[in-house]
């Protein structure tokens, strides 16, 4: 029988004003609990990737480091708390905090910036060679104030140094680069604030990716020091799948005679290849996918998948008939096809242009509260800025980035149309991470590509393309970053009650926290072994990438691409035909986001998993109604717990044997 709840714990579970003895969210503690984890997030992420090569607990919008850390704080460090003393124990909002502080320490050290950054500084004059020509071609172009010119310093950055990092090379470069990231990072939480209530409140966006934490969250109105997602028999059960059959494929590293259950990268139970209209498609079921996918609004869910087999048979089309392009494009864009490319970039164009039509109410309402006028205006005191300051924020954010820009060589009128870029692609990506609850996902298009491919390099210059390039660090290969994370952050925010904008202080610290500890791991590691005996990818493929791009840019003059604007009018058009179908059609089965998000290649790891779960969810709903669904949805959260904990599980113990490259099942889309 459960006990009675105490009275400081009831006004704050019935959503009441809290007790005096309840403390406010953002706690001395919570920071203090949410600072260790954004510092062991920094330093752990960049650790397991370049020393153990495990599972990726840092590459995808789930944030699973986050969850994996929280998980393990919620249900058993928190009770230890408890237990120990019941005044040490969390409180929701405490933990929501906690939570909030890891899941954006994890959009940081590796994809997100750190372990992007260093290589490819370092990488531009270390690849340099007399056949690659990049020399003569770019690197003389390079500011000196954002790469290291030290010879010594860059070659032991990449073979190792036994004096350790001569940090003396690094402080300018790194600063510059550190205030370009930080503007991003407040012009990126400025929007979000902006855009919060229309998302949240007006459009009622699910925010399927944060729902598992929330229930790690929840209580159910008697107090118990374990909360009742540990208790719920049918989460159990989801949550053993992956991890008995993650577990079962790991012991192959340990035993060579253990069989494998996945021989196509250790991806999933059921990853194979098949043909579908004459193309080769991907057919991989992953227990997170699914999960999160079952959180998904059915018409969005149909849409990712249905969209997905469309493209693949338009590239089909291309091929049948010769329809073939010589444009290059950069090492993250949709390479198989760029006319595709450019169509789903006309579609993320319209996809955040049709969102901010449909604000157009909410925004006026923040113009008028912003200017100041007479008149009942809306309440922003429950945001985390006021409205003024976040408009003025973001005014002095875009100033602060442009300058940059401009100052690293891109032309100053190609500055907004490249910024421009930059915002549709992470504004639209966010919204599907926050709509779509896609957790795997990238851009088909780079803002930098955008811009090259639109304008041509002859108009943009040497050091125009050179800056350009430069911004592969930061706004390409967007399997995580700061935008989405922060905007389920927002979502999670909720749960914190009054006083909620100390957060930004909290949110500041596990910033810093985690920039200073992944770029330290990354310096010192590579620095103490060698970077490129630590990961070829990192090391090897993205600085080559970056530098072969930049080599075939400017060794031939570019003119802009025809058939990339026709393909961008071509997708434009189709994303708006089909955003006013399910506007005026109450009918309409199909939500058009996964018309914007379906044609990457990266789609194929996910298109099945969607698909399966929608089937599941469809029938559910038909044989058993919404009650069904909800005695099912703890399943489905224990299928993306359990695959998040079997990654994490491994991690940890292969670093304690040693073992290096085990990937349980699906490790790489948590």
């Amino acid at each position: 029988m459960k006990k009675q709840i105490p009275l400081r714990y009831l006004h704050y579970l019935q959503g009441q004003a809290p007790d005096v003895d309840q403390p406010p969210g953002v706690t001395l503690r919570a920071v203090a609990v949410g600072a260790l984890l954004s510092f062991g997030i920094g330093v752990g992420l960049p650790y397991s990737n370049m020393i153990i090569k495990g599972g990726l607990l840092g590459h995808n919008f789930s944030t699973p480091a986050a969850l994996f850390s929280f998980f393990l704080f919620v249900g058993i460090i928190n009770v230890i708390f408890g237990l120990v003393r019941r005044q040490w124990e969390l409180y929701r909002g405490e933990l929501a905090t906690v939570y909030i502080m890891a899941m954006l320490a994890t959009s940081i050290p590796t994809v997100g910036f750190s372990e992007r950054l260093l290589p490819v500084l370092a990488g531009f004059r270390y690849y340099a060679t007399p056949e690659n020509k990049w020399a003569e071609t770019f690197v003389e172009q390079l500011p000196n104030w954002l790469v290291p010119t030290d010879r010594a310093a860059i070659q032991g950055f990449y073979e190792g140094l036994p004096d350790g990092v001569p940090w003396g090379a690094w402080v300018e470069p790194l600063c510059y680069w550190l205030i370009l990231i930080l503007a991003v990072y407040w012009v990126t939480m400025c929007i979000m604030i902006l855009l919060r209530r229309q998302w949240m409140d007006r459009e009622r966006l699910l925010y399927p990716l944060v729902q598992v934490p929330l229930a790690l969250m929840q209580e159910d109105g008697g107090y118990s020091r374990l909360k009742p997602f540990f208790h719920n028999k049918v989460m159990w059960m989801g949550f053993a799948l992956p991890l008995l059959l993650g577990s079962f494929h790991s012991m192959h590293a340990y035993f060579p005679e253990w069989p494998q259950l996945s021989t196509y990268g250790g991806q999933g139970p059921m990853t194979m290849q098949m043909t579908l209209f004459h193309s080769p498609v991907i057919v991989m079921l992953n227990f997170g996918l699914v999960g999160f996918a079952y959180l998904l609004s059915r018409d969005v869910a149909a849409g990712v998948w249905l969209f997905f087999l469309l493209a693949n048979f338009q590239r089909t089309l291309f091929r049948t008939f010769g329809f073939h392009s010589d444009e290059v494009l950069s090492r993250f864009a949709n390479l198989s096809t760029p006319f595709l490319a450019h169509q789903a970039m006309g579609a993320m164009i319209v996809l955040v242009m049709a969102g901010l039509w449909a604000s157009r109410e909410h925004l006026r309402d923040v113009a008028r509260k912003v200017r100041g006028g007479g008149g009942e205006t809306i309440d922003d005191s429950t945001e985390l800025l006021p409205y003024r300051a976040a408009v003025l924020g973001l005014a002095v954010g875009l100033i602060v980035i442009s300058a940059w820009l401009w100052s690293s060589g891109v032309p100053l009128w190609v500055v907004p149309v490249f910024l421009f870029a930059v915002f549709v692609v992470f504004v639209a990506l966010t919204r599907a991470v926050v709509e779509g609850g896609v957790a795997f996902l990238r851009t088909p298009l780079t803002p930098a590509d955008f811009v090259i491919s639109g304008l041509g390099t002859s108009v943009i210059g040497t050091s125009g393309v050179v800056g350009l390039g430069l911004t592969y660090i930061w706004a390409a290969n967007l399997r995580l970053f700061f935008m989405p994370c922060f905007a389920n952050a927002l979502k999670i925010a909720e749960e914190i009650g009054e006083r909620k904008r100390r957060l930004l202080w909290a949110i500041a610290i596990a910033v810093v926290l985690a920039l200073a500890g992944s770029i330290w791991t990354v310096m010192h590691l590579s620095y103490k072994y060698g970077g490129v005996n630590l990961h070829h990818f990192w090391f090897i493929g993205v600085p080559r990438n970056a530098g072969n791009y930049l080599q075939q840019l400017l060794a031939v003059p570019r003119q802009p691409s025809v058939s990339g604007w026709v393909f961008t009018g071509i997708g434009a058009a189709a994303m708006g035909a089909f955003t006013l179908a399910r506007s005026y059609f109450l009918w309409w089965p199909i939500h058009p986001l996964g018309f914007a998000i379906s044609t990457f290649y990266i789609m194929n790891y996910v298109w099945f998993s969607v698909f399966v779960s929608w089937l599941a969810k469809t029938l559910t709903l038909r044989l058993g109604g919404p009650k069904y669904y909800r005695a099912s949805r703890p399943f489905f959260l224990g299928l993306i717990m359990g695959q998040v904990f079997v990654t994490g599980l491994w991690l940890v113990i292969d670093h304690f044997t040693g073992m290096m490259d085990n990937q349980p099942i699906g490790g790489s889309f948590v």
